[in-house]
């Protein structure tokens, strides 16, 4: 029972604001999440994309979106880290956890241990999943994002303009 439980936890850790080591982070499978201020850009590698989910600290909703896994992109998450506050590694089995409860449980873990700026509204952290009522087990992630999103947050719009 004991192995259960371990296969339902998170590490989460503090990276070095180095791009590489993002970049090697995301190939070995790990989400990566940068930070600036109550900001935070999660990305992960999935099915040969991309998936990126946005989320400000209060806000009842988030944006979510995918890019091809190609050098355009490798650069542009390379730069994040010029941009972001702090950058961290969270990782988790995505056979046993469903990928909006690791995005809520990683961000309240980050906001325990590095409070942002307005304390009162760090513990307010909600997302909202596609469809609740469908438990669709297949590899597919969700391709559209939460309505009213702001994906990403304007201090990372430039890096994902495509031309």
């Amino acid at each position: 029972m004991a192995d259960d439980k371990k296969d339902e936890q998170l590490t989460l850790d503090l990276l070095p604001k180095e791009g590489e080591r993002v970049l090697h982070e995301l190939d070995d499978g790990n989400m990566v999440i940068v930070r600036e201020r109550n900001n935070f850009l999660y990305i992960i590698e999935f099915n040969r994309e991309y998936h990126m989910f946005s989320h400000t600290t209060g806000a009842t909703g988030g944006g979510q979106r995918q890019f091809p896994l190609d050098e355009k992109y490798r650069a542009s998450i390379r730069k994040l880290t010029d941009l972001a506050d702090a950058a961290y590694v969270c990782i988790f089995d995505r056979n046993k956890l469903e990928i909006y409860a690791v995005l809520a449980s990683a961000e309240e873990g980050i906001l325990a241990m590095f409070p942002g700026e307005d304390r009162d509204a760090d513990e307010d952290v909600e997302f909202e999943p596609w469809n609740r009522k469908k438990k669709d087990k297949s590899e597919k992630m969700p391709t559209d994002g939460v309505a009213g999103s702001d994906f990403p947050s304007e201090n990372f719009d430039d890096l994902f303009k495509v031309e």
